[in-house]
């Protein structure tokens, strides 16, 4: 491996490594470890950002490529900088002279999202158009309405007959759209915490939480009349959430949380009589 002090050093020579994680940082840590450097000795270009257990669509890894970065670089760049309005090459397997491309020279995980109290009329008015020109774009004549909640900016979207092409299946396309508008919420934003937001159509997130709730309450139930325990299947922990919320306002049951990843189970019975 060329050392990052070589004044010959070549990035393509340097081997790449994927790796992932659960956030952003653990997959960079896991790359640095199998290449036996630091963090702040990589660069990075991001495969896939992942997605939030808290989405709709549920949880997926971030996906990194990694090689160590020449010493002339900023942490997260790919290739030394360059003076000028020079270009830079890469030579295809045709023979052609394509633009290279440079990999993002600042990366890490989103920031944590803005204090409620802090989201102004302004913010709220703001968000409502970015996700009406998206939907302008998309050529998906819709109504919005955009409200405060009690954790972000809650935006509801109703497309009539088209309502479930933006759902998609189990709501994958309805998750993409609202991390995409939250990127461009970032975007809008460079120097402060964007809200957290959460997006619906024609009621859908609200009806799989009244599922969930449902659920909840039937397994409930059989807890009661068998006196044993219960439990759902593997579930995100924006469900599980849903589920431990539902049992904690029944007296005389409980919730505990088994498994291994990301997705677990929620086990309920009746609540263990602890002594005074």
């Amino acid at each position: 491996m060329n050392s990052p002090t070589d004044p010959h050093f070549d990035p393509a020579a340097e081997p790449a490594v994927d790796a992932e994680g659960a956030t952003f940082g653990e997959a960079v840590q896991d790359a640095a470890d199998q290449l036996g450097l630091e963090p702040a000795d990589l660069a990075i270009e991001i495969l896939d950002p992942g997605r939030s257990a808290e989405s709709g669509g549920g949880f997926r890894a971030v996906k990194i490529r990694a090689r160590r970065r020449p010493p002339d670089t900023t942490p997260g760049s790919a290739r030394p900088g360059r003076t000028g309005d020079a270009r830079r090459y890469d030579r295809t397997s045709s023979g052609r002279r394509e633009p290279r491309r440079m990999e993002p020279s600042n990366y890490g995980p989103p920031p944590p999202p803005m204090d409620p109290s802090q989201i102004t009329p302004e913010i709220v008015a703001m968000v409502k158009e970015l996700a009406s020109g998206m939907l302008e774009q998309m050529k998906f004549p819709s109504k919005i309405d955009a409200s405060k909640t009690d954790h972000g900016i809650r935006i509801g979207i109703d497309s009539g007959e088209r309502d479930q092409f933006l759902i998609g299946k189990d709501g994958e396309t309805l998750s993409a759209f609202q991390y995409l508008l939250g990127r461009m919420i970032r975007a809008k934003m460079p120097d402060q915490s964007p809200p957290r937001i959460e997006v619906d159509v024609a009621g859908f997130r609200d009806r799989q939480i009244e599922k969930l709730r449902e659920m909840a309450r039937e397994l409930m139930d059989e807890a009661r009349e068998t006196g044993g325990e219960v439990s759902t299947e593997p579930l995100p922990a924006s469900e599980r959430r849903i589920v431990h919320i539902e049992v904690a306002e029944a007296a005389g049951m409980e919730t505990v949380t088994i498994g291994d990843g990301f997705f677990k189970r929620v086990v309920i019975r009746r609540a263990t009589e602890r002594p005074q």
